[in-house]
């Protein structure tokens, strides 16, 4: 029960720090990477045996003064001093109780508890009880502490905890339940990133400016690399034509021959680059007699001469053969007279027909 008691009083005390601030405090403020504080404390301090060289002595209220430093976000070290003077249950005698205390201290970095920074500590304490009547009673301590601490504006920081003390001779221990105002100085904080630098504005374009002279100003145009003389539309864009393009090739063969003549390679090789240029477009084939012979055997005639130009284009210049389709016309559609040899010479042919269409520029 007395224990529960100290601990009310405690809180009730913490309770009126913040209400003496003034209204513009928080706990908004940036943690400092490092800082010193001075400030004082005030604990209830609870002792757990009567020591008979001292008689009875009753638990009291302690103030304190201490001095620290925090090293970084997660280390801080802290010296204090407390004294009270404290009357004995079963006399009058006064009894001054003083302790020197270190203590090491490991912070929680980043955790956040209600607007609160826990940590740990741990320390050493120099226990001295003096009366008139006796020697001074002095005694070695190892201390555990547990607090949390909050910013209370630019300069003040709320510090509550408990503290547990071992006498390292006797093994008993004392309660110290605290709180602590304390004034940071030396404050250094972390550096703000760099703001990003601003892209230069682009220059302004000249009032009126035409780069490419198609005739459209600059900040308008969205082709801006128009060819000269090509005709563009009101973005600046060249207006595109389709355009047609049709390759006939005529291949005379010798008298019920399919052989392709050597003299035609070359122009062979010409229907090649068309079909390059324009990798979509089909090439027809279409074989061609004179009227000498049946009709059936020319019909079968003019497929071998339309399938032998057909191979010339596979093996010797790699066109893909499905690209190619091949037709025999027969003796059915002359160019010439085949009542004359040099008329049944140019019957004698396989044409190539290759339709393409690409687009172009219109021009001015």
């Amino acid at each position: 029960m007395k224990t529960q008691s100290c601990f009310r009083r405690l809180l009730l005390t913490a309770s009126l720090f913040p209400a003496t601030l003034s209204a513009d405090m928080g706990n908004h403020e940036q943690w400092p990477l490092s800082y010193w504080y001075v400030g004082g404390e005030v604990g209830y301090y609870m002792i757990e045996q009567d020591d008979d060289r001292t008689g009875p002595l009753p638990d009291f209220w302690r103030p304190g003064f201490q001095v620290g430093r925090r090293f970084n976000r997660y280390l801080s070290s802290q010296l204090q001093f407390g004294q009270a003077d404290r009357t004995l249950r079963d006399s009058e005698q006064e009894v001054e109780h003083s302790q020197l205390s270190i203590q090491t201290r490991l912070h929680g970095n980043g955790i956040n508890l209600f607007t609160t920074h826990p940590y740990l500590g741990l320390g050493y304490a120099r226990h001295e009880l003096t009366t008139d009547a006796r020697d001074p009673i002095e005694e070695n301590m190892v201390l555990v502490e547990l607090g949390v601490q909050r910013l209370l504006g630019q300069h003040l920081m709320l510090d509550i905890g408990y503290r547990h003390l071992v006498d390292t001779g006797d093994n008993f221990t004392d309660r110290h339940p605290f709180i602590a105002l304390n004034y940071r100085l030396g404050q250094r904080y972390p550096e703000p990133p760099a703001p990003a630098a601003k892209p230069a504005p682009p220059p302004a374009p000249a009032p009126w400016q035409d780069s490419d002279g198609d005739g459209v100003e600059d900040r308008k145009d969205k082709c801006p690399d128009t060819p000269r003389g090509a005709k563009v539309d009101a973005e600046g864009c060249p207006i595109m034509l389709t355009e047609s393009v049709n390759i006939t090739l005529d291949i005379e063969f010798a008298f019920n021959s399919t052989e392709v003549p050597a003299r035609y390679l070359a122009d062979i090789g010409k229907i090649t680059t068309v079909m390059v240029e324009y990798p979509g477009s089909p090439l027809m084939l279409e074989g061609h007699t004179d009227s000498v012979g049946s009709t059936a055997y020319n019909q079968s005639l003019s497929q071998d001469r339309a399938d032998a130009v057909k191979r010339v284009l596979v093996r010797h210049f790699q066109i893909d053969p499905a690209r190619i389709r091949t037709i025999g016309m027969g003796e059915s559609q002359p160019i010439a007279d085949n009542a004359t040899e040099a008329g049944r010479a140019r019957n004698r042919r396989v044409e190539a027909i290759i339709e393409a269409s690409r687009e172009v520029m219109e021009q001015r």
